[in-house]
């Protein structure tokens, strides 16, 4: 049957941004998970193993300092003459997490260097983005790491040292020195000053040549639409240049239609000299794909070159008989060599679309955006929440949460989230949702971390007050309204899912004038997915079948390289006429694949390396 779905959200999809979840906790120990909790937790099982056209080079396996293991442990991989960087996520725990350094000056036996493994501070993470950049000037010569940190959820208190970047001299890849550790934006939302820089998600380093300096683009995931971009010329005082690149305030990016892209935020980016001017592909979750102009980084000195936006519906589910309007979720991208082509991932961990809708009262018919909290049975094609909701108020006495059935209706405040889900399962609910309180940013998202039986979900305060049925409720007023003081007769509502497949590739013609200043285009031209990642039978028990990033062949302006998760390493040969696969491979047992990078030894060799979450590093030569 044709389904038409044009609003709706991602259950058990968490990242750090409005629509997927984040955030702050009210109080420490209140229970926000870190904003990707979920996002790179793999099912169990594989996918078949397929060799066509790809030769596996070799392959190192990396150790975890912990002892834990290595399952879900290795996160983004760059490299750098004869060494390998990858890093090490917070799973399956969040301890001596950072960067694992491999030689791999023999690509058929690639070795961990042990003692070169470079910690993040305890609590912290090193997760997406990491970048080696050769610096030469008055302040530092030689060879500069950057990664990214993260704090590790259920955190309480936080650490002292967390978030922003953090810079290593790896001139001596074997005996890495500090240079900078947590630096960044030390800017709140709300515009107070902090002693630690606000979490990092990714980030991407350039030495322009036109002015000599070095320059760090972050994603900050606290101020989720700034594009912060700071001056590491000189390496040991960073200094912050542009905090206010905004790309919704000052480009539009965001689109109005289909209403389910909501989630307009920086996710990853690189940067390019294209003739006279230098150019920044920006990858904006559901505002797509933005080429800038960073020749000038400074506030008001930015401009557009070009930006895309989504189709009404989902070209690969169109393609198969399914009108669904696309999921968004611009990860990351690369321009061909020629500067002609770019491909970029939308990554969906979720195969689901879950709609979500008020059924009754004054507000009958509305949907609205919930998500899905870390440890609780998923909203998928078995579990969905239907029926009444009964308001319980903040769920944090016993005492003062009615037995019922159904679904209970929970104010955020006062007590964890954790607590509160306890509570309404001990009183026989069979759901929770919990509203968000009276805030400035009440219209956010926030990803609950706590563990439970039945399915938990979060929802802004206009959703929370509308199922309570108050009136006038608008996005406008919802942050100042109060809650009624009794127990309001609440609405009905349903939340169920539908199969929307993984996420995929796009590609796109862009044209990008020469001259500083000048605007472009960016139109696209097709899109390619694994057939698995668009089947229902394969949306349980093969793991991961999302792509997540992709790398440019830099010989080859139609020759592209990418990391499918669980669907492996693929070889895609595109240009005008589209895009399509020509090489891949999946190891016996299956894969995890969540970086690859295109790496030349001294004699000029070409390899692809991929970062395996469960193993380490593998070493690959396509040969199509």
């Amino acid at each position: 049957m044709t389904t038409l779905v044009l609003s709706g959200f991602t259950a058990g999809l968490a990242t750090a941004h409005p629509d997927h979840g984040g955030g702050r906790e009210d109080f420490a120990g209140e229970g926000v998970a870190d904003g990707i909790y979920k996002q790179h937790n793999g099912d169990e099982g594989h996918l078949p193993p397929v060799t066509r056209n790809v030769t596996l080079a070799g392959k190192g396996e990396v150790t975890n300092p912990s002892g834990a293991g290595n399952t879900g442990r290795v996160a983004d991989v760059t490299a750098f003459g004869d060494y390998a960087y990858l890093t090490a996520f917070r799973e399956p725990t969040c301890e001596r997490t950072g960067v694992h350094v491999m030689d791999i000056s023999n690509p058929a036996h690639p070795t961990e260097v042990t003692s070169a493994f470079i910690p993040t501070s305890d609590g912290s993470y090193a997760g997406e983005g990491i970048q080696v950049e050769r610096i030469d000037n008055q302040y530092f010569k030689g060879d500069l790491l950057a990664h990214q940190n993260e704090t590790c959820p259920g955190e309480t208190p936080p650490p002292p040292n967390l978030g922003g970047i953090s810079l290593w001299d790896v001139t001596d890849p074997r005996h890495p020195k500090p240079v900078a550790l947590h630096t960044g934006d030390f800017t709140a939302p709300d515009g107070t000053l902090e002693a630690s820089p606000n979490q990092t998600h990714s980030m991407r380093m350039w030495t322009n040549n036109f002015d000599k300096r070095t320059y760090v683009v972050l994603v900050d995931d606290e101020e989720l639409t700034d594009v912060d971009i700071m001056d590491i010329t000189d390496p040991y005082h960073p200094v912050m240049v542009n905090d206010s690149l905004d790309l919704v305030e000052l480009f539009g990016v965001d689109q109005a239609t289909p209403d389910n892209l909501t989630a307009v935020f920086s996710h990853d980016m690189m940067i390019y000299k294209v003739g006279q001017r230098y150019v920044m592909n920006v990858n904006y979750w559901d505002g797509g794909y933005v080429l800038l102009d960073v020749t000038d980084p400074r506030p008001g000195k930015v401009t557009l070159i070009a930006e895309s936006d989504y189709a009404l519906l989902d070209e690969e589910r169109l393609a198969r008989g399914h009108q669904i309007s696309p999921e968004g979720n611009a990860h990351q991208s690369e321009l061909s060599p020629n500067k002609k082509f770019l491909l970029g991932t939308d990554e969906d961990f979720n195969p689901f679309r879950a709609t979500a809708t008020i059924d009754s009262g004054p507000y009958a018919g509305t949907s609205y955006t919930a998500t899905q909290a870390t440890e609780t049975p998923p909203i998928d094609e078995n579990t969905s929440i239907s029926g009444p909701v009964t308001y319980v108020g903040d769920a944090c006495d016993p005492a003062t949460v009615p037995a019922g059935t159904g679904t209970a209706l929970v104010e955020r405040g006062t007590c964890p989230f954790q607590v509160k889900l306890d509570n309404i399962t001990a009183k026989g609910y069979t759901a929770g949702i919990v509203f968000q309180n009276v805030r400035a940013d009440c219209l956010e998202q926030v990803t609950m971390l706590a563990a439970g039986t039945i399915p938990y979900v979060f929802v802004n305060r206009a959703t929370g007050l509308k199922l309570l049925g108050v009136a006038g409720v608008t996005d406008a007023n919802a942050c100042t309204t109060a809650t009624p003081g009794s127990a309001p007769a609440a609405a009905s509502t349903t939340i169920q899912a539908v199969f929307d497949g993984w996420g995929y590739v796009r590609l796109f013609g862009v044209d990008i004038p020469n001259q500083s200043g000048k605007t472009g285009s960016i139109k696209q031209i097709d899109t390619y997915s694994i057939p698995e990642a668009q089947d229902p039978a394969y949306a349980r028990g093969f793991g991961d079948l999302s792509v997540h990033e992709v790398a440019m062949d830099p010989d080859d302006s139609k020759i592209a390289y990418i990391s499918y998760y669980a669907g492996g390493f693929r070889v895609v040969e595109y240009g005008k006429n589209g895009i399509r696969e020509v090489g891949a491979f999946i190891d016996q047992g299956g894969n995890n694949f969540w970086g690859v990078e295109v790496w030349k030894d001294e004699n000029g060799q070409k390899y692809v390396l991929g970062s395996d979450r469960d193993f380490g590093l593998y070493v690959f030569r396509y040969n199509g």
